[in-house]
């Protein structure tokens, strides 16, 4: 970054960079992008609390996210943008006050230093268990989960410098399907493109419910798919394809992760 600042700042370029791991290296980005051009800052913590971010592999904690912030807003970032996901693995409403309590935090130190409002926009995404990740056994939480959820953080925030934005939970649960099913998608995804399903990762044109009728005459149950876990020995329809992190590295990683669930909710971490 210092050797592109050095190449692009003579020639009048501005230099920016993508949503950000909160790690030691964050606390550097406000003296490397130190120019008057900028305004915004996106970081992907994607959980709120630091127990959290260990159980999936997130080595990072609130006091580095906070300090990175403080020094962002020292050199001129007037606006920060989160990203976040709901529904992991063992959440507690404590994770999900604290997507709110972290953003505010923000929201507040960014004021403390400027002396005026900042903006912080904390986007919320639902945790959908990818293939070929850890959490390929997992299930993914339920639509009221999800609405429960929502409802929780636009009630629970306060400062209005804060703006909560969440994924559409249709469209998450659309992406499940199509991620986790089996051969039989073909048939699906063709039925509902004949009844008329365009475009629809915007999400003025996504039907759910064509998707979901094309679903059910293809023989694809939904719930089996998406909400039931799955065994540790199950065979998994993706495993055709080969990665180079297999079945074993995954496994590990897996029991790792439900092994620091189970210390998270022993009450043997603390409760940031």
């Amino acid at each position: 970054m210092e050797r592109l600042q050095a190449l692009f700042r003579p020639l009048g370029v501005n230099v920016s960079v993508p949503s950000l791991r909160v790690n030691e290296q964050l606390q550097l980005v406000g003296d490397l992008l130190n120019t008057d051009r900028r305004s915004g800052l996106t970081l992907a913590p994607e959980a709120a609390r630091d127990a959290m971010r260990r159980q999936i592999g997130k080595r990072i904690t609130n006091d580095d996210l906070l300090e990175g912030c403080r020094k962002a807003f020292e050199n001129g970032f007037q606006r920060v943008k989160l990203y976040f996901m709901c529904g992991l693995p063992g959440e507690r409403e404590a994770d999900i006050d604290g997507i709110i309590d972290l953003a505010e935090d923000i929201a507040r130190i960014g004021r403390s230093v400027q002396g005026r409002t900042v903006q912080v926009v904390a986007n919320v995404s639902n945790f959908v268990p990818k293939p070929h990740t850890p959490y390929q056994w997992n299930a993914m939480q339920s639509r009221d989960y999800f609405r429960t959820a929502r409802e929780r953080l636009y009630r629970r925030r306060r400062l209005r410098s804060v703006q909560i934005k969440c994924h559409e939970i249709e469209a998450s649960l659309l992406e499940a399907v199509l991620c986790r099913g089996d051969r039989r998608l073909g048939t699906a995804i063709e039925a509902a493109w004949r009844a008329g399903a365009r475009f629809d990762s915007w999400s003025d044109w996504l039907k759910p419910g064509l998707w979901w009728d094309a679903f059910c005459q293809s023989g694809i149950d939904v719930d089996a798919i998406v909400h039931q876990p799955r065994a540790l020995d199950d065979p998994l329809p993706w495993e055709r394809i080969a990665i180079r992190q297999g079945r074993d590295y995954l496994r590990r990683e897996q029991l790792k992760a439900t092994a620091q669930l189970a210390e998270n909710q022993s009450g043997q971490v603390e409760t940031k």
